[in-house]
């Protein structure tokens, strides 16, 4: 988001917001909510195949989180992981 669209949303009061199309929720959407807290962060060195490496470099600063979303998301589905 351009630095003048955030600072006119921080500006934005709760009164001047259209909820209009959006349903409400009640305590059965929330059910199996959980509270994730994000996880320490660590540093790792590991050996990638040139053709990845070029495509992170490609990404430029965003490279780190695509690889630990890449990594979370192979984790949970390999079931390692249970958020409830």
């Amino acid at each position: 988001m351009k630095d003048s669209n955030n600072s006119k949303l921080r500006r934005t009061k709760d009164s001047q917001i259209d909820y209009s199309d959006i349903p409400a929720t009640d305590a059965e959407f929330w059910e199996d909510a959980a509270v994730v807290y994000p996880q320490k962060k660590v540093t790792v060195k590991l050996k990638i195949d040139e053709d990845i490496a070029l495509w992170l470099k490609e990404m430029g600063n965003s490279s780190d989180t695509a690889i630990n979303n890449l990594l979370r998301s192979y984790f949970i589905s390999s079931k390692h992981l249970s958020i409830k």
